[in-house]
């Protein structure tokens, strides 16, 4: 594009790319990755690859008005197919996974694209090749805060198999991961623009290659120099069985239940009792094990709420009679007129009997639990313990990284974390909650129905599994670390997306002010 002088215009950055004619096979290439990179059958290969390609089909397509739209559309149908599954089990689910959840994200994730294009290619290289991993930093953390779609879906989990890698996450949150993948595109990006020639971008891609190497450095002696030595002991986690989990649930109207008579809720106390029974007969036999640590999974026993405190007597006795730590979890049944009117709660009952904390879940899912659960008050408990100091938060909460950090900011040494997944998006669940025990320093114990169990030390290694559809018996019993440790990222937060922002609107303005001197390809 030239003005009347003749010269070129380079403020027009749209049109100063250099068309390549293999832009819609990239663009095809990075389509066909994306369902691998979150939620399910996650390859934490194509997370790395995926980026690559889109960015360089928006790099490198004639017309931006088409190509990002249609970044939109592969990041929506991705996220989409991803969530594959889940969509026939209720209605709720149907409009969170296929409809809300892959248009936010497919939205969100478009932004970057439109950064690097509109500002990157305003800027040298140096600061060019820094744009895109700054603004998929920032999105991906800002929809962290957010109560419908929060940390869920974030690439940064696809690395899930490398225990060096994700130690970074001790210092920097899930965000150092989210910013290194994207870094790895526009670095591979800019040695694609100069035809793979390494020379005029050695220097971009030494920084880079130095940051990696010292994470993995970094990673691999936390691991084998640092790993926990603290006294361990007994701890366990119980399932209901599901044969049980669906009877408590047959023919209870959900959306009325709240104004119940009388007489309807006599007529649902047993199979409501029967949840109880079994849950506290599964308990009894880990206390024989010599747990001392015992966590149900998530609303494990359904309890009308003038029974709840007969419950928890009987949960207080065998507390008392094997010298042991129970966090209980119930699904509490209140009457009311207000549409909200079921406490998703795990209290903690010590080795006296005494109820230590009742936590109320502070994020309901979005749509189906969020529509009848009384929401908490968003302050995770702390109780020290001869075990150690205990902390809790129930399944959604462990996807708003803000929320868990009060248990590192506490010196929590092991957090119990009841879940009820929904299959089959179960995996992402236990991965999830393994990043915010390497996050903040604790060990977790974590009981979950309709999933994956587990038993994680605070560097993320699984001590024992369980999978909810293929064990019977419901209980896992194993030792776990006493101690935690304090992590940078348990004082500092997330100071690490905050640079990113503050990074990302710096070179936005070094764009404005440049917009006339630097082109494209500079």
């Amino acid at each position: 594009m030239t003005n009347h002088m003749g010269q070129t215009n380079s403020s027009d950055p749209l049109r100063n790319a250099q068309v390549d004619g293999l832009a819609w096979l990239w663009l095809l290439i990075g389509f066909m990755l994306l369902p691998f990179t979150t939620i399910q059958t996650v390859i934490p290969l194509a997370a790395w690859l995926a980026p690559v390609f889109l960015l360089r089909f928006v790099r490198t397509s004639k017309r931006a008005w088409i190509a990002l739209p249609l970044i939109f559309v592969a990041y929506a149908i991705g996220i989409a197919i991803a969530m594959r599954g889940g969509e026939a089990s209720s209605v709720g689910a149907f409009i969170y996974g296929v409809i809300v959840f892959p248009l936010i994200r497919g939205v969100m994730y478009t932004l970057p694209y439109i950064a690097d294009r509109l500002i990157g290619s305003r800027l040298s290289l140096w600061a060019r090749v820094l744009v895109f991993p700054l603004a998929f930093t920032s999105v991906d953390w800002l929809m962290s805060l957010g109560k419908v779609i929060n940390s869920t879906g974030s690439p940064a989990y696809s690395q899930y198999d490398s225990l060096a890698l994700m130690q970074v996450l001790s210092i920097t949150g899930m965000w150092g991961i989210t910013f290194l993948m994207m870094w790895f595109a526009s670095t591979v990006n800019a040695l694609w623009e100069h035809g793979f020639d390494w020379r005029p971008v050695r220097g971009v891609m030494g920084v880079f290659a130095a940051v990696l190497l010292a994470v993995f450095l970094f990673g691999s002696a936390r691991l084998n120099f640092f790993a926990p030595s603290a006294p361990s002991i007994e701890a366990a986690t119980i399932t209901l069985d599901n044969t049980l989990y669906q009877q408590a649930n047959s023919g209870i109207d959900w959306v009325t239940f709240n104004q119940s008579t009388d007489a309807e809720r006599a007529a649902a106390r047993p199979q409501f009792a029967a949840t109880v029974d079994q849950m506290l007969a599964r308990t009894e036999t880990a206390l024989r094990g010599g747990a001392k640590i015992v966590a149900w999974e998530e609303g494990a026993a359904t309890v009308l709420e003038e029974d709840k405190q007969s419950t928890l007597d009987r949960v207080a006795a065998l507390a008392k009679e094997y010298d042991a730590y129970l966090e209980v979890s119930f699904g509490v049944l209140t009457r009311t007129q207000a549409q909200h009117f079921i406490l998703n709660q795990s209290i903690l009952v010590d080795n006296t009997g005494a109820i230590r904390w009742t936590y109320d879940k502070t994020y309901p899912v979005f749509p189906t639990e969020s529509y009848v659960v009384i929401s908490g008050d968003g302050q995770l408990p702390v109780a020290d313990t001869p075990y150690g100091r205990l902390s809790t938060a129930i399944c959604n909460d462990l996807h708003f990284p803000s929320l868990i950090r009060q248990a590192g900011e506490n010196g929590v040494d092991v957090l119990i974390a009841p879940y009820n997944d929904f299959h089959p998006w179960e995996s992402e669940d236990a991965v999830t909650a393994t990043y915010r025990a390497i996050e903040n320093g604790f060990s977790m114990v974590r009981p979950a129905g309709h999933g994956i169990s587990t038993i994680t030390d605070y560097e993320g290694r699984i001590l024992a599994s369980q999978n909810y559809f293929t064990n019977s018996s419901g209980i896992m019993l194993t030792t776990i670390p006493t101690h935690g440790v304090t992590t940078i990222y348990s004082r500092i937060g997330d100071v690490f997306a905050y640079v990113c922002v503050v990074g990302l609107v710096f070179l936005a303005g070094q764009a404005l002010l440049h917009r006339d001197t630097v082109s494209w390809a500079a």
